[in-house]
């Protein structure tokens, strides 16, 4: 029923607005669609481990959203029935202390590049913001905090695509074996895919999986860019692509 609706208001905010609005629109409601789409996460995660109702239903859970809207509950649960429970680190201004607006800036927009959108570029460490650096820290194994500590700041500021390689070490690699090193996540493959699509590359879909309608797509991508047309990315062709 929600999803109708979203729908619905989505066809019309794009009927009722000026063609150069549109792209508005369409991030507007796409914010709208992604944060209806987490809470049913959270909330599906949630009742599962109510159903299960075991320690290690409850933990898992905790990994999976450690700021949850149910967290508070799930460690009380964790608690009662024996466990250890860790709080996670409160996001606060602590860790962007030592950083400048203009880093701030930065970090916000090599999130948005690499696929975490942080639902606005202006230097403020907002919700968005949080939500996107913990899928980022989740995607590399770190503690999902939603703060970032110095080291994970200037892994962000040095601003390449995770996995990515230096032009002289791609040169020595085939163009599968450069995209595979990229590592990109599900996401990420779908802001690309998202990214070809924009261009008018049709990619058959945007599901985070590179079939054919994507490699072609890349290609012809590749082909009206003046690039080696190969159908894989190189790591600066994938920033391109995700950036807006």
């Amino acid at each position: 029923m929600v999803r109708t609706i979203l729908a619905g208001a989505f066809a019309a905010a794009l009927v009722a607005a000026p063609v150069q609005a549109q792209d508005n629109v369409r991030d507007i409601v796409g914010g709208i669609a992604r944060e209806y789409l987490q809470q049913e996460q959270d909330r599906a995660a949630f009742s599962q481990a109510q159903n299960t109702n075991t320690l290690s239903a409850y933990q898992s859970y905790l990994r999976q959203f450690p700021n949850g809207m149910y967290a508070a509950q799930a460690r009380d649960r964790v608690e009662r029935l024996g466990g250890a429970t860790s709080r996670p680190e409160t996001p606060s201004a602590a860790d962007t202390a030592s950083l400048t607006a203009q880093q701030r800036l930065e970090i916000q927009r090599r999130l948005n590049a690499l696929g975490y959108e942080t639902n606005g570029v202006d230097g403020s460490f907002g919700p968005g913001t949080r939500r996107a650096i913990a899928l980022w820290q989740r995607d590399r194994n770190y503690s999902q905090t939603g703060a970032l500590n110095a080291a994970q700041a200037n892994e962000i500021l040095r601003g390449t695509t995770s996995g990515s390689r230096t032009d002289s070490a791609d040169s020595a690699r085939g163009p599968a074996q450069v995209e595979a090193a990229l590592n990109l996540s599900r996401q990420q493959r779908s802001a690309v895919q998202a990214g070809l699509t924009r261009r008018g590359f049709d990619t058959r879909g945007v599901d985070g999986v590179f079939g054919q309608g994507t490699r072609n797509a890349i290609a012809a991508w590749q082909r009206a860019n003046d690039e080696s047309v190969t159908g894989y990315l190189t790591g600066a062709q994938a920033e391109r692509l995700i950036a807006r």
